[in-house]
């Protein structure tokens, strides 16, 4: 029971540190430990360095070092914001066609699933999403009948298998609060490997398919792909998002830390010799290069934890339905 509690608290401590933390709190959090660590422990440990502000010490370098960095870095963001601005400053003609595609995309759906109108916020779009496939995925399981025993074993295995993945997907929705919710609730949910096994069964099976199991296996096909468009443009939208308050953030956080570090330049001789004194300035120059590590650290980690990667299995965790051949 310990070692489960351990487990627990290790993955809601990644959970937190890689995905749910807000960046800012995560950037202060680790600032004031290397500050712990560095200040207040090292003075007791260590013997404090002598003139620690003289003008040929490591600190000066370093800090002057971080400073010529915080203008590099604020430039390199600044130009990364005027590219992907400019990249949104699209023709009528394509504006117009980026507005027609998601109508579309609305409309066909809606003639998937039979309904007059699907919802527009997004966990509510993918648990329709989701429950339509299962349930044509039940209903297929139930119209075999007395069908052949192989068949049937794929098929309660590949329905098992979808079930359990639709419900971690959807109470992970219930929660979701914005668009990065809405991402890690979906991170587990594969389509790419469902659309694969379904595609498997039914070239093994085809002979004992009649036109409407067939037709079915076709709608739920079509269901997984409008999953895997919707997950992949709400990703799109979270990282887009993201990459928008990373810019944010570190402009508010650049300016005042370079103000600071070229005070702390410049007033150099009229400061007094503290170790916590120094410790507090190098800490501040940091600031911009840890906000920005948290930011890329996790988009990294969300664009990379989806396991499907467009119609192929790139990761095969021994998860294939036993029976089921590896290709079509």
């Amino acid at each position: 029971m310990a070692d489960d509690g351990f487990d627990r608290w290790r993955r809601d401590w990644y959970r937190w540190v890689a995905f749910t933390a807000d960046r800012r709190i995560l950037t202060t959090v680790v600032l004031l430990v290397g500050f712990t660590l560095f200040g207040p422990v090292a003075s007791f440990l260590l013997p404090s360095p002598k003139n620690p502000l003289a003008d040929s010490s490591p600190t000066v370098s370093l800090v002057s070092a971080l400073l010529s960095g915080t203008f590099f870095l604020f430039s390199i963001v600044v130009t990364v914001n005027t590219l992907f601005v400019s990249q949104q400053q699209h023709p009528l003609g394509q504006q117009f066609g980026r507005v027609q595609s998601v109508v579309q995309y609305r409309r066909q759906l809606e003639d998937v699933v039979d309904t007059e109108h699907v919802p527009a916020e997004p966990e509510a779009l993918l648990r329709l999403l989701s429950g339509s496939i299962l349930e044509r995925a039940q209903h297929l399981e139930d119209e075999l009948g007395a069908a052949d025993f192989d068949l049937r074993e794929d098929l309660d295995g590949y329905v098992e298998n979808l079930a359990e993945e639709t419900g971690e997907m959807n109470r992970g929705l219930e929660e979701a609060e914005d668009t990065l919710d809405v991402v890690l609730a979906t991170i587990d949910y594969d389509h790419d490997k469902q659309i694969h096994d379904l595609r498997a069964i039914r070239v093994a099976h085809d002979d004992e398919l009649d036109d409407a199991t067939a037709e079915r296996i076709d709608e739920m096909l079509r269901l997984l792909q409008y999953a895997a468009t919707a997950r992949e443009y709400f990703k799109t939208l979270y990282t887009r998002r993201d990459l928008a308050n990373l810019s944010r953030d570190l402009v508010l956080t650049a300016v005042p830390t370079a103000a600071i570090v070229a005070a702390f330049m410049h007033f150099l001789n009229d400061l007094p010799d503290s170790n916590l004194l120094v410790v507090t300035v190098e800490a501040v120059a940091f600031a911009p290069f840890v906000l920005v590590a948290a930011y890329v650290l996790r988009v990294t980690l969300v664009n990379s934890a989806q396991r499907a990667a467009g119609q192929f299995v790139v990761e095969d965790d021994g998860g294939d339905i036993e029976g089921i051949p590896d290709g079509d």
